[in-house]
């Protein structure tokens, strides 16, 4: 009886010790990629390259301002108020001796004006029959009476020139030195002629 019971006993302890063997030598190896282990390289992605900046477009260079184009003048514009002294004077022509500027300009009256030291062409009248104005003071030339060289007061401009009470004016048809283009014209309600030097009155 205690022979088997000692054979049961000492087939315990010895599974016992058998068990204990087997633990102890075992040893839990880490999977691959857990966090024992060294971390996997992760590849790098491949360096996208900058796309190059546009170079910024340079403004286009200034024009260098050039010489200004010159002013042409129509023919037949009004000439300017004279700004000093201006001269009337007479020129030999086909109708007698009649009035000019010192510019050879021939010069007109209008029958209506009437020799009553008052000017009726106004408005769009002025630029095809444009008042004689001055600024200045105005000079009997050769064959002029000087005594009937004188000016008038208008509301639309500066005075202008009369002689023997008559309004003087260019045409807007001369275009330059010793043209007549006016003589005789009707136009604006009156008729237009040149000037006698000599008796101071439209030339018929």
């Amino acid at each position: 009886m205690r022979k088997a019971v000692r054979a049961v006993w000492a087939l315990a302890v010895g599974l016992g010790l058998l068990a204990s063997g087997c633990g102890g030598g075992h040893r839990a190896v880490p999977v691959s990629g857990g966090y024992g282990g060294r971390p996997s390289a992760v590849p790098e992605s491949p360096a996208v390259p900058e796309s190059p900046t546009a170079p910024e477009s340079s403004p286009p260079p200034a024009e260098s301002p050039g010489s200004p184009e010159p002013r042409h003048v129509p023919s037949g514009e009004a000439p300017q108020p004279s700004a000093g002294p201006l001269e009337i004077r007479s020129r030999e022509t086909r109708y007698g001796r009649i009035l000019e500027d010192g510019r050879g300009k021939t010069i007109y009256v209008a029958a209506r004006d009437n020799a009553d030291f008052e000017s009726t062409c106004t408005g769009t009248c002025t630029k095809d029959w444009p008042p004689l104005f001055t600024n200045g003071q105005v000079n009997a030339g050769p064959g002029v009476n000087s005594a009937w060289l004188g000016t008038i007061g208008r509301t639309d401009g500066p005075t202008q020139v009369e002689y023997n009470g008559w309004p003087l004016y260019y045409s807007a048809r001369d275009s330059g030195p010793g043209e007549i283009n006016g003589q005789g014209l009707s136009a604006y309600g009156t008729t237009w002629y040149v000037v006698d030097a000599d008796r101071g009155r439209p030339v018929k």
